[in-house]
């Protein structure tokens, strides 16, 4: 599931969806001290959040069931407010007064799309967000019919919610939050329920909005192999609090790191482990199809020399 998409400016679609940044080089997302509770011992919570996202960082957050990756996407999003601390989205502080404002600057799309969807069908649900910012429908229109082609839902434009399958409806919500442009999207398990065709073209539209036009993404996932496919950035998240936060290559190839996690080290890391059976080599550790085939190369290059 390797990208083909060159990281440019250009966009080969030419289709005009980038946001717009409106606090320059400051961060898309800023945490400071953030803790929450549900009201009891047993509930999800996060603890004690610092941490900056800027434009352009495509972080994925890792971590167990239960680990507080959900909570602290609903707060970033205004959902749920911080029992202490502050978020600021875009330089502004995300306050009760202010949140439902928030989806100028983030929008956010539900591990379950049925908490997504509310019209009755397909382009009214996508047309809804930017009809709400007070475009004209012009611009709507625009924006709605390129957001369709983007995630590949045109043909289904007229068709009731109802009947749309699982990734269908994920693809729609996906629709609607790039018909607003908001600079930072927030995904909850995205490829939950996908085949791996689906999948797939998830990631590469992640990977194209990212690279020709800049949105910024945070995405929560426990499935580790999808980190390595598509990170910029990794943070692992264990009872709520963050335990490492760094580069996909420190963080993926760190065994011990992950499996005190309750994770497991990406399918191909585990495998070049396995091979090179030596602590001193984890530098030479892929974690991509692309870094595997390199190091596969120079191992097949230094044995025909010293043949």
């Amino acid at each position: 599931m390797e990208s083909n998409i060159v990281n440019d400016e250009s966009c080969p679609n030419q289709c005009d969806v980038t946001p717009e940044y409106i606090n320059g080089d400051g961060p898309v997302l800023e945490c400071k001290g953030v803790s929450f509770a549900y009201g009891t011992p047993l509930g999800n919570a996060v603890k004690d959040i610092n941490f900056s996202i800027h434009k352009d960082d495509i972080v994925v957050a890792c971590g167990p069931n239960g680990s507080g990756k959900t909570t602290l996407l609903k707060l970033f999003a205004g959902i749920l407010t911080p029992e202490e601390g502050e978020i600021s989205l875009s330089s502004k502080k995300l306050t009760r007064k202010n949140r439902r404002d928030a989806f100028r600057y983030m929008g956010i799309l539900f591990q379950d799309p049925n908490d997504q969807l509310f019209c009755t069908h397909v382009r009214e649900d996508i047309a809804y967000g930017p009809t709400n910012l007070g475009l004209n429908s012009e611009e709507v229109n625009r924006l709605v019919e390129t957001a369709m082609d983007q995630v590949e839902v045109r043909h289904l434009e007229n068709r009731p919610i109802h009947r749309l399958s699982h990734g269908e409806m994920k693809r729609v919500g996906l629709a609607g939050l790039i018909a607003m442009r908001p600079p930072l999207i927030l995904l909850d398990e995205p490829f939950a329920g996908l085949d791996p065709a689906s999948t797939d073209h998830l990631l590469r539209l992640i990977r194209h909005l990212n690279s020709h036009h800049h949105y910024t993404f945070v995405i929560v996932t426990h499935d580790i192999n999808i980190a390595s496919l598509i990170a910029k950035r990794v943070i692992v998240l264990v009872d709520g609090r963050i335990i490492a936060d760094g580069p996909p290559k420190k963080i993926l190839t760190d065994e011990t790191l992950l499996r005190n996690s309750r994770l497991e080290p990406p399918i191909l890391t585990q495998l070049f482990q396995r091979i090179f059976n030596s602590p001193s080599e984890n530098d030479r550790i892929p974690v991509t199809i692309d870094e595997a085939l390199d190091v596969l190369n120079l191992i097949n290059q230094n044995q025909r020399f010293g043949a």
